[in-house]
């Protein structure tokens, strides 16, 4: 299924069925009395994250608290297929349950087989980290319908109804860094950890790296052996919003500039669902033996392998940006209808563009991050000379790689040092 489906059938239908639920569950609860487990006392965690690699990778830390916190419990996480590779890896997840959707029906029935599954198992706290999606609330209270008391943790609403679906609201504030807010989800749990390190996920994510993978590309092309600045380049940003996308002609005239130096490769990197556009924009540039298209041919272990090998990420605010923070990749970002004060990279060293313009940004929890916005100034604003003023600084000049200055240090707001 397209995500704008998911979307629509999220909207219109989730709304209701989880109504009805939530209505047949208090009447239950009135008649049948069960207490609910004791903080001290859970075996069984659920967690909910379906959309998102990089705000699994974000959370994951938080998770890896909780579990330090209760380490005899087991910690599940139910998200989609596509995520499974990256939820093994993480030291945070005992085990990842995943729903397909593929298509309509395939869904229907994995969602059928999977909530069966999931009430068989004896879940003390589910932990719903989705930020208002319907269907995560739907999950929840299917779970928990009739069933002994469990405890449901989730995001506060301004809808009043779902917010009765948890037994525990976190508040969801914009002034917070993501990681900031997921802090707040553990101290639900009673953990009192004020900041969250990825050293942990790192070295998860470099033990499972694909690094032969990228030796075998280097060694196919004499030219870029004999480079020594590899840069990958995410000029993609997700089916979630197209939006995020900074401009491609921007993007090519980065490419194009900097392949005029005979000491730097390009490695153009993304996923199945981004070749076709992918594709059009290598026609847009020079031809050059150092420009390499891997888009659509690596794994997740494979591209950790290539992000480890680079030295620099240039990449749209997308899941990308946030692999290279934890494994410690430089990068250059672009934000606009998102803001980086929530979705920025916090750990390492990053140079973040973003535009102040008075409708950034457009994106948030609250309409689903969808927009009708038909000229995205807030990227157009961010010209390609200032990207490569910023590498030029921090990189060719001196002669070496530059470690780029911290943006957002800590989990918190961050201090407003971004590139305008």
């Amino acid at each position: 299924m397209k995500i704008n489906t998911m979307r629509k059938i999220d909207y219109y239908a989730g709304g209701i069925i989880c109504r009805f639920l939530l209505l047949l569950r208090n009447l239950y609860n009135m008649i049948y009395v069960f207490s609910k487990p004791k903080k001290n006392d859970f075996k069984n965690i659920l967690i909910i994250k379906f959309f998102g690699m990089g705000s699994i990778l974000l959370a994951s830390p938080a998770l890896r608290l909780i579990k330090s916190k209760y380490p005899c419990a087991k910690v599940t996480i139910l998200t989609l297929s596509e995520n499974r590779k990256l939820c093994e890896m993480l030291p945070s997840i005992d085990e990842v349950i995943c729903l397909s959707v593929n298509n309509f029906f395939n869904f229907v029935v994995s969602f059928i087989k999977t909530i069966h599954n999931i009430r068989k198992r004896d879940i003390d706290v589910i932990v719903d980290l989705e930020f208002l999606t319907n269907f995560s609330a739907l999950v929840s209270l299917l779970v928990s319908l009739f069933s002994k008391g469990k405890t449901v943790v989730g995001f506060n609403s301004p809808l009043l109804w779902r917010n009765k679906v948890s037994d525990i609201n976190i508040s969801f504030s914009h002034n917070v860094h993501v990681t900031g807010i997921f802090l707040k989800v553990i101290h639900s749990f009673g953990v009192e950890e004020k900041n969250l390190s990825c050293e942990p996920e790192k070295a998860a994510l470099l033990k499972h790296a694909d690094m032969k993978y990228m030796e075998e590309v280097i060694n196919k092309n004499h030219s870029i052996k004999q480079c020594n600045f590899f840069v990958a380049v995410n000029i993609n940003a997700g089916e979630l919003s197209f939006h995020r996308r900074w401009p491609k002609e921007y993007f090519a005239h980065v490419v194009e500039k900097l392949t005029e130096r005979p000491d730097t490769a390009v490695f153009l990197i993304g996923g199945k669902g981004d070749v076709e556009y992918v594709s059009e924009f290598i026609k847009t540039l020079p031809y050059s033996c150092r420009i390499v298209n891997l888009c659509g041919k690596t794994t997740i272990e494979e591209i950790i392998g290539v992000l480890n090998s680079c030295n620099l990420l240039i990449t749209s605010d997308s899941g990308p940006l946030h692999f290279a923070e934890v494994i410690g990749l430089d990068t250059i970002s672009f934000f606009g209808p998102e803001t980086p004060y929530l979705y920025g990279p916090v750990y390492g060293n990053h140079h973040v563009f973003y535009e102040d313009v008075y409708c950034s940004p457009c994106l948030n929890i609250y309409n689903s991050k969808v927009t009708n916005c038909n000229n995205n100034i807030c990227l157009k604003n961010i010209k390609p000379e200032k990207v490569l003023k910023v590498i030029e600084d921090n990189y060719i000049r001196r002669g070496e790689i530059k470690s780029l200055r911290v943006i957002f240090p800590g989990a918190c707001r961050p201090s407003p040092t971004i590139q305008y």
